[in-house]
């Protein structure tokens, strides 16, 4: 009976009830620890390959790579995109507890198998010299960016929605 006094006076007073403040932390941690951190690293990713694509190559796709390209693509991806990858894969493996639901989603996993494909691919190359295409066997999700900017909306609607007393 006093639980239900405190809940109803928390309610006529304004207040968030304990559930409403425990959302609210909830999705602070989805946008600082996954969402926001994940989309800088996808977007930072995005406009290097566009840059190395324009600069380097200079044209608008990388494979297949001729010559040069290749000593150029191996640095790269070997200096900045493996391991970014790798701390995206990272991020959405130490936060799984920040995904809403009991899966991943699609985009989240296809990122998963295309690092894992594209280090197991590499580091055979590196140990054995078997050569490889230079790339992972599954594309990067292109859908990852798009779907992220929509989760941070979403998670940034409910926030507010939240923060309304009442």
């Amino acid at each position: 009976m006093r639980k239900a006094r405190l809940i109803l006076l928390s309610l006529a007073a304004g207040c968030a009830t304990p559930s409403q403040d425990a959302e609210r932390v909830r999705v602070d941690r989805q946008l600082n620890e996954l969402y926001r951190p994940l989309l800088a690293l996808v977007a930072e990713s995005r406009v290097s390959v566009e840059d190395f694509m324009k600069t380097k190559l200079m044209r608008d796709w990388i494979f297949p790579l001729k010559g040069d390209e290749v000593t150029l693509w191996l640095e790269k991806a070997e200096g900045e995109l493996m391991p970014r990858n790798e701390r995206m894969c990272a991020l959405i493996r130490e936060k799984r507890d920040l995904v809403d639901g009991p899966e991943l989603p699609a985009t989240f996993k296809a990122l998963l198998e295309h690092q894992d494909s594209w280090r197991e691919l590499h580091e055979k190359w590196r140990k054995d010299k078997t050569p490889y295409p230079w790339h992972s066997r599954t594309p990067f999700p292109r859908r990852l960016e798009p779907e992220l900017e929509e989760y941070i909306k979403t998670l940034e609607q409910k926030k507010a929605a939240l923060a309304k007393p009442g």
